[in-house]
């Protein structure tokens, strides 16, 4: 038994400190209700309970900064960009992750693939937005250049993930983060039916906030949160499964009533893809799974409009059916990416330029809507070279889970799976590679592998300080 060295303070002292803190919270309360002056009081509580509980905690701070980039919530104190939300969170994770590297003498998390490949990314960002600013010093029509902005995004997101991959540790904190973006995707999803169900010509659904506010991103968190329920579903052995069940009619719907066409193809693989990680099931289960598959469909087809469906299932640009105009746009801005990306192989023409540029050249100001063709002409051949290389050790680290990781979080595995294709399929319909789903798909891969090789020093009995030294697939450049 280890004995405490503590040794308990006098009980004058005790009384002291009790009599201290009471007349500092009387102070306090009483600058809070009485001339109406004490909402700095009350916010530098608040502020002060908050750091403490993130400084106890790291992982919640993980946690609100994935709350309010999903929500686009970011209050600022004294109108100071630097003290907003997320920077204020960011500086208090800092402590405990200093502390840490002290700690371990190593900052071992630089030493997973996909962090070493985010970083050279950044370099060539860097080095291409100064290759742009000597090409064109001076942007011709500024309020589309969004270069600091989406640089901004990507150093944000890059933080983002060293700290989900250091704090998320633990199967409970990995099903907390997972549980927190269901709940923030039912959010979105459901602020988009009070309108549809107004009974008014809203078109296309899309939530009121977020990064949902988008119909086409609103499809994707949609199917996302389907995959993921779908296998935690599987998952379950006991009642409460039942309860998922409304969710898995209520999420598809909300996709297809959004007129997507990315949304309907994207759903078409998750159906097949839901009935290829069928391995072991049995014969019963399959049939179940494929009856309840068909109960889906049928809803579908009952309660989406026939002109979101109509829109959904149209690619022939010379057909007049609902968002016609939209797709011979985005196959024309196809070329002009494609002639943009020819002029400057290398280099690009600058993260975030491709609006402003394309504005003058075709008097087209939209997005690129294509993150692979997008990131070609912004960034260069060696930017996407990097990306795909980043996305095929994700896929193979994703693979290695589903074959041997951790038992319990098998649901998990293959819910990111069939995601991170997902992800795959909507970039080529969308600028999504400096969106948090990419930050949060990665986060959670890594932080299950670490998870798993834990699991395997304690198995043999290792020391724990080995844990960093990782071996699975897409890790081995860690040992």
């Amino acid at each position: 038994m280890i004995k405490s060295h503590q040794t308990k303070l006098p009980q004058g002292v005790l009384l002291l400190l009790q009599g201290m803190g009471l007349l500092l919270l009387t102070f306090f309360l009483f600058q809070i209700f009485s001339t109406g002056k004490g909402m700095p009081y009350l916010l530098a509580i608040l502020a002060g309970l908050g750091a403490l509980c993130i400084l106890h905690r790291p992982d919640w701070g993980v946690l609100v900064l994935l709350m309010v980039w999903f929500l686009d919530f970011s209050p600022r104190i004294l109108a100071v960009r630097f003290l907003s939300l997320p920077y204020l969170v960011v500086g208090v994770l800092l402590i405990p992750f200093t502390l840490s590297i002290l700690r371990d003498r190593v900052i071992w998390v630089f030493r997973v693939p996909q962090v070493k490949i985010f970083l050279l990314i950044g370099i060539f960002l860097l080095v291409s937005t100064w290759w742009s600013l000597e090409q064109h010093p001076l942007s011709i029509v500024p309020e589309f250049d969004s270069t600091e902005r989406m640089l901004h995004l990507f150093f944000a997101r890059l933080i983002f993930l060293v700290f989900f991959i250091y704090f998320i540790t633990t199967q409970k904190r990995i099903e907390l983060a997972v549980f927190l973006a269901l709940v923030l995707i039912l959010m979105a999803a459901q602020s988009a039916w009070p309108a549809l169900l107004s009974g008014k010509d809203v078109g296309r659904a899309r939530a009121t906030f977020s990064l949902a506010a988008n119909s086409n991103r609103l499809a994707f968190i949609c199917l996302f949160a389907t995959s993921l329920l779908w296998f935690y579903r599987a998952s379950l052995q006991t009642r409460w499964k039942s309860l998922i069940v409304p969710l898995l009619f209520f999420l598809p719907a909300t996709a297809l009533k959004t007129g997507s066409r990315s949304g309907f193809i994207q759903m078409i693989v998750l159906a097949v893809l839901i009935l290829k990680e069928q391995e072991g099931w049995s014969a019963i289960k399959r049939i179940h799974s494929f009856l309840f598959l068909g109960a889906v469909l049928i809803f579908l087809s009952v309660i989406v409009p026939a002109t979101q469906y109509m829109r959904a299932t149209s690619f022939d640009p010379t057909t007049q059916a609902p968002g016609k105009q939209s797709l011979n746009h985005r196959i024309t801005r196809i070329g002009h990416l494609l002639e943009t990306a020819a002029s400057n192989p290398i280099l690009g023409i600058g993260i975030g330029n491709f609006r402003w540029l394309n504005q003058i050249r075709y008097g087209d100001d939209r997005q690129p809507h294509n993150s692979y063709l997008g990131t070609l002409a912004e960034s260069g051949a060696p930017v996407l070279s990097l990306y795909l290389l980043l996305f095929y050790f994700t896929y193979r680290m994703l693979n290695q889970l589903k074959r041997s990781g951790p038992r319990e979080l098998l649901w998990l595995s293959k819910g990111l799976r069939v995601n991170f294709i997902l992800f795959l399929v909507f970039s080529a319909f969308a600028d999504f590679w400096v969106n948090d789903f990419l930050y949060l798909i990665i986060g959670l891969t890594v932080a299950m592998t670490v998870l798993w090789q834990r699991q395997d020093v304690t198995a043999v009995q290792l020391p724990p300080r080995s844990v960093p030294l990782l071996t699975p697939v897409g890790l081995t450049a860690l040992s």
